[in-house]
């Protein structure tokens, strides 16, 4: 029995719904052009309010006699605020994002009517954003299936009163069973509120930025098809390295849309990913958090995911410049040549997705990062040390 071919289209369609239903689970499907906040995300909104004003009034209550839980606290205030960044990014660039959207289904519904190559690389391109995003979800199931098991184990073997965030109710009195499990609720639903916030938000930006290898792999067959018309002497040779400056451009200023996208997403989530990090560390020296080793295994994930993702972006610039430089120009007549030197020109300088408009999201810039940490991390030990 013959197995039913799936269409490139196809997997494309069952793909971003897979992502609008998870990104509507937190009240955020901002891939719907019509989208408005609904009551679930006001919810969510009311989760992030709960959790800044529970956390500040237990800093307050507790900072005099033990400054320490500041740093205890400020490890996850990271993740919120990455969460409160992709939802106002999202809500504020929907129609951008629908946008987006729409332009890639129209994308692989035209591609895929171009022959069996190019059904091929647009076949493999959803296969790589997918892996990636089970990749990504496994990562936060594991973190958070880890730190609430953990966190009931803990509560079913040992005597003391374990949480799973670092805030209290005012007025509920922990020292209650009735106070403690209400305040375990809520911290569970404020946690697991976050968790599914944070991984919509990550799914657009590696659908949208996922995308660049796709655009490399569909250039190199236009490239191979000019360089067939051009040794052939071919009529339509002008019109095939017309379609290729298009393309290039094109690619360039989906670049630049997706950087207006998140710019600020990506800023907030490699500057809070490295104060977290370094404020989970100190957590592991004092042994006061039994998450703390999956947290700051996600808190690296996340900086690393963004940046090998950026690095990817960088890697296809190149690879577009260099595939330019692949057109067999000295087979084309002189006015094909002219408009070779303005696509070579544009090549060189390439739209790249950058930390705060300055610093390129790249995986060099996470190893940088990650040499600041454990230069920190170092002193916060050799302050450690010298007190005691």
């Amino acid at each position: 029995m013959a197995t039913k071919t799936i269409r490139p289209t196809q997997k494309f369609a069952k793909m971003i719904k897979i992502v609008r239903f998870i990104s509507s689970l937190v009240g955020a499907d901002v891939a719907d052009e019509n989208y408005r906040i609904n009551i679930v995300t006001v919810l969510v909104i009311l989760c992030i309010i709960i959790y800044f004003i529970f956390t500040g009034t237990t800093v307050a209550s507790v900072f005099a006699e033990n400054w320490k839980y500041l740093l205890e606290a400020s490890c996850m205030v990271g993740s919120v605020l990455q969460g409160i960044t992709k939802l106002i990014s999202g809500v504020g660039c929907t129609k951008m994002i629908s946008s987006i959207c729409k332009e890639l289904e129209n994308l692989y519904q035209h591609y895929e009517t171009k022959g069996e190559a190019y059904c091929k690389v647009l076949n493999e391109g959803c296969e790589r954003v997918w892996y990636s995003i089970k990749m990504v979800g496994h990562i936060y199931a594991a973190a958070i299936y880890g730190i609430l098991l953990l966190t009931g184990f803990l509560i079913l073997t040992t005597n003391e009163k374990v949480y799973v965030m670092h805030f209290f109710i005012p007025g509920v009195d922990v020292e209650t069973t009735y106070g403690y499990l209400f305040t375990l609720a809520v911290h569970t639903v404020v946690f697991l509120a976050g968790a599914f916030g944070l991984f919509a938000g990550d799914l657009f930006f590696l659908i949208f930025l996922g995308q660049t290898q796709l655009f490399r792999d569909i250039l190199v067959l236009k490239v191979k098809a000019l360089n067939e018309a051009a040794a052939e002497n071919a009529k339509n040779t002008e019109s095939l390295l017309i379609d290729i400056i298009e393309w290039h451009q094109y690619y360039t200023d989906y670049n630049k849309r997706c950087n207006d996208v998140f710019y600020y997403i990506i800023t907030m989530q490699i500057v809070t990913s490295g104060i977290s990090i370094i404020c989970t560390m100190y957590i592991l020296l004092m042994g006061d958090w039994p998450g703390a080793y999956l947290y700051i295994f996600v808190a690296f994930c996340g900086l690393y995911l963004y940046c090998i993702i950026g690095t990817s972006t960088q890697t296809c610039n190149a690879e577009f410049f260099d595939e330019i430089y692949n057109i067999n120009w000295y087979e084309l007549d002189v006015k094909c040549q002219k408009m070779m030197v303005f696509i070579i020109k544009k090549s060189q300088s390439p739209a790249e997705i950058k930390i705060g408009g300055v610093l390129p999201l790249s995986v060099q810039t996470a190893l940088q990062i990650t040499k600041s940490i454990y230069g920190l991390f170092t002193m916060i030990i050799g302050v450690i040390e010298e007190n005691n």
